[in-house]
């Protein structure tokens, strides 16, 4: 689906995408001969052990430097776009180095004939200039692309096919009701469409830089930031709407899984909802100079009506998970809505939505998180609803913790 932006815009130009294999070896008699566009790669690696990424991304390297000397004559190489792995960009270090063993990369491959990609029929419809070669793998397939419009701001532009899992239609809406409730430190919507089958949307561009880890003042920073999201007083139903999800991808424990959100409902009535980030964790902040918070970016995952303090339960327990390298399964299993600082970074939280937490209440929260993060991994990464190994950790050791 990232392949979107760089499909032909005009009708009757034949585009086609061709996944590169784990060695990346180009089959080039399995490329038609009518098509004009080919986009040709694979997606960033999202785990698994650094040697064998490092035996892949020798391959990719190799094939790449090739590349060209390979191709018919009818098609040359446009651009190779390289794609970062999600959440690599706190450790500058060892980010970096797992960022050039687990990347991944989409070339372009294009003939005289190929016309406007809609990369440039989507610019051209947000007023925007975008830069060659910069972009970035978004959520469910969306792809992250800066721009400049003709006013001199920055933006980012969001583009994936229409209707598609990666369709930032729900964010507009989001960033839309954001602007209303006058959030502050929440990027702009400045402009949104479909344009050649591809919807998008263009949002401010926020200054800033990722914070290097999270620490009590600014995790206390967010919470002020999260009491003044918008709030109803009916109970939250993204902890159903996630529940519900997980269990159409993992349909083996489907029982189990409505056994917990049956009790869960129970338990929540009475809680108000609230707008949720639902992917609030250190990498997803932006801090300025003193260290002070001035951005929270990626409101690809937000839900209007979420359980209060799971996203700040994200925030305390994705540091407490990083800090003591834990999987989601054991980390649930530690209870982090117990930890010191996840009562320090509430402690302002609570009384300003006139919510009184106890433990019934806190246990709801820490379900609710648990619920989104996993609802998040299957949404992003379909294939590990096939392994065994991950579903075990971290699915049935919780759901065995919870349901007798």
């Amino acid at each position: 689906m990232l392949a979107c932006a760089f499909m032909p815009a005009e009708a009757g130009i034949r585009g086609e995408v061709v996944e590169a294999p784990p060695d990346w070896r180009l089959d080039l008699a399995g490329i038609d001969e009518g098509v004009d566009v080919v986009v040709w790669g694979r997606p960033p690696e999202s785990s698994g052990p650094l040697a064998s990424s490092a035996r892949r991304a020798a391959l990719r390297e190799m094939a790449l430097h090739r590349l060209g000397r390979r191709l018919p004559a009818r098609l040359r190489v446009r651009a190779v776009h390289r794609l970062q792995p999600r959440g690599l960009e706190l450790d500058r270090l060892r980010g970096g180095v797992r960022t050039a063993l687990r990347g991944g990369a989409l070339v372009e491959l294009r003939s005289e004939r190929a016309g406007a990609r809609v990369l440039d029929a989507v610019a051209g419809a947000a007023g925007a200039a975008v830069p060659e070669r910069r972009v970035h793998a978004g959520s469910g397939g969306a792809l992250l692309v800066p721009g400049r419009l003709a006013d001199g701001s920055e933006v980012v532009l969001r583009i994936a096919r229409a209707d598609s899992p990666g369709d930032p239609a729900a964010l507009a809406d989001t960033l839309e009701r954001l602007a209303r409730a006058a959030v502050p430190l929440a990027p702009r919507l400045r402009a949104r469409g479909r344009t050649a089958g591809a919807s998008w949307l263009a949002e401010e561009a926020l200054a800033g830089r990722r914070p290097s880890r999270l620490d009590a003042s600014l995790a206390r920073q967010v919470a002020d930031l999260c009491a003044v999201f918008p709030r109803d007083d009916g109970p939250p139903t993204a902890i159903a709407t996630d529940l519900s999800t997980v269990s159409a991808a993992l349909p083996d424990r489907a029982a189990a899984i409505a056994d917990l959100a049956a009790a869960v409902s129970d338990r929540a009535r009475t809680l108000p909802s609230v707008l949720r980030h639902g992917d609030l964790w250190a990498g997803n902040l932006l801090v300025d100079r003193a260290g002070r918070l001035c951005g929270v970016v990626d409101w690809d995952a937000a839900d209007p009506a979420a359980a209060p303090g799971a996203d700040l339960l994200q925030l305390v327990a994705t540091e407490f998970r990083r800090r003591t390298h834990r999987a989601l399964g054991p980390a649930f299993l530690a209870r982090p809505w117990r930890l010191p600082e996840y009562e320090d970074a509430t402690a302002r939280y609570w009384p300003a939505i006139g919510v009184r937490p106890d433990d019934d209440l806190l246990g709801v929260v820490g379900i609710a998180w648990w619920a989104a993060e996993v609802r998040g991994t299957l949404t992003r990464l379909p294939h590990r609803a096939a392994d065994e190994r991950w579903t075990e950790t971290n699915v049935d050791l919780v759901l065995a913790d919870l349901v007798t």
